[in-house]
């Protein structure tokens, strides 16, 4: 199945100062106790859906998202806000808090076109007599997306009875023959199991098939695909797997489920086993892939590097097979670029190509790294161009991925 386009953003951006020109200071300190401020004189909200970096698109900001804002023990202090009526400050006693925004107040268990974006802002320090200021905060999708489709050989003999229902934690639903709506399940747990379970009339006869699937996250886009293959014999088996264990049917046609996976990658890579929390490349949700990646003029190429313990180090190594690209450019001996102390020549290099780099990139736990600035430059160069990053996070562990893009002549 081809990727889809899956990153809308919805910068909802907006200035507080146009929602209320005369909101009130609400306070929540101790009069014995020491008391600083929280502004929310810059804070914004943007929600982005990110199972797919291709393109940011702004429209105009809901108000209904709901804000909390809890103590150093998890108590909430006060009630619930609404984005669109949020007072310009509040005072609270001085400590360590933090502030959760989400588009509703409740995730349901399970309902179609139902998702659900959200943030949590942790560390938010109040000092004595000093004013803290909420920034940006970008909410995305903390429930999972969940569809469901046949392939043509199978919708063909597919009865009008076939269904599938899709199970993660307490939730259910029912993808009935035909059901387009995508389904949103909330995600009780970081690791969750997703069971799959077919039944109805295929080609005559009534089937069964169940399937289990670990680790769905939040933020993912799990697309569940039936698909149906016959042998020449005509003979075929048909598969039920739960987790550890298999019990196989006779059925008239070979039918198989399989899954893709759009956002957050819980495929960490075949063999051995790998680290979560290791530093990675994301391209449009998912892994980076190996096959070179055609680009044209205009063409936007966003990645991002994800690294939960913390960028310590950062290098991008650029070779090519186009011979005036490695005389015209890499025969200044510019590369590998550090990108958290490149040196002058580098940094034109960074600046042509829109690569981030400087100081400010240590200790960041997420950054993006786009590289359509790279792509008009890079239309001149006939042949296959690779970036290889190297990422080292502040636990010591590296990975090392490549990005490769091809011009064809």
């Amino acid at each position: 199945m081809k990727i889809f386009k899956l990153l809308s953003v919805c910068a909802l951006v907006l200035s507080l100062g146009l929602v209320s020109c005369e909101r009130d200071k609400i306070g929540y300190g101790d009069k014995e106790n020491a008391t600083g401020t929280l502004s929310f004189m810059q804070f914004d909200v943007e929600t982005s859906t990110e199972i797919d970096i291709i393109s940011r698109a702004a429209t105009s900001a809901t108000y209904n998202y709901v804000i909390r804002i809890f103590d150093a023990n998890g108590d909430q202090v006060g009630d619930d806000y609404i984005y669109g009526q949020m007072p310009e400050s509040i005072v609270l006693t001085t400590g360590t808090y933090s502030m959760s925004v989400q588009s509703q107040s409740n995730i349901p268990a399970a309902e179609f076109e139902a998702p659900v974006y959200g943030a949590t802002v942790n560390n938010i320090v109040i000092e004595e007599d000093q004013t803290t200021d909420v920034g940006v905060i970008t909410c995305r999708l903390i429930n999972i997306k969940v569809s469901v489709a046949y392939n043509e050989a199978m919708q063909a003999v597919m009865g009008e009875d076939c269904q599938a229902i899709v199970e993660i934690g307490n939730g259910a639903l029912t993808f009935a023959k035909g059901e387009s709506q995508c389904g949103y399940f909330a995600a009780p747990e970081v690791s969750n199991a997703m069971t799959v379970k077919f039944s109805g009339t295929v080609d005559g006869n009534y089937a069964t098939m169940t399937r289990a699937f670990t680790d769905v996250k939040a933020g993912q886009w799990r697309k569940i695909n039936f698909i149906m293959t016959v042998n020449e014999e005509g003979d075929a088996t048909f598969d039920v797997v739960v987790e550890d264990w298999c019990d196989e049917k006779e059925l008239a046609n070979n039918v198989d489920v399989s899954e893709e996976v759009i956002g957050p990658d819980p495929d960490a890579g075949e063999g051995e086993e790998q680290n979560p929390d290791a530093p990675k490349v994301i391209y449009k949700g998912g892994s980076v892939p190996t096959a070179p990646i055609v680009i044209t003029d205009g063409m936007q190429l966003g990645f991002t590097i994800s690294a939960p313990k913390g960028i310590a180090g950062l290098s991008v190594d650029i070779a090519s097979d186009n011979a005036d690209f490695k005389n015209d450019v890499l025969s200044m001996g510019i590369s590998p670029i550090d990108l958290v102390n490149p040196s002058e020549a580098q940094i034109s290099i960074c600046n042509m190509f829109g690569l981030p780099y400087g100081s400010s990139l240590v200790g960041k736990t997420e950054t993006a790294f786009d590289l359509s600035g790279a792509v008009t430059p890079l239309m001149g160069f006939p042949g296959t161009h690779s970036f290889t990053l190297k990422i080292t996070d502040t636990e010591g562990n590296t990975t090392s991925t490549t990005i490769k893009m091809k011009v064809n002549a």
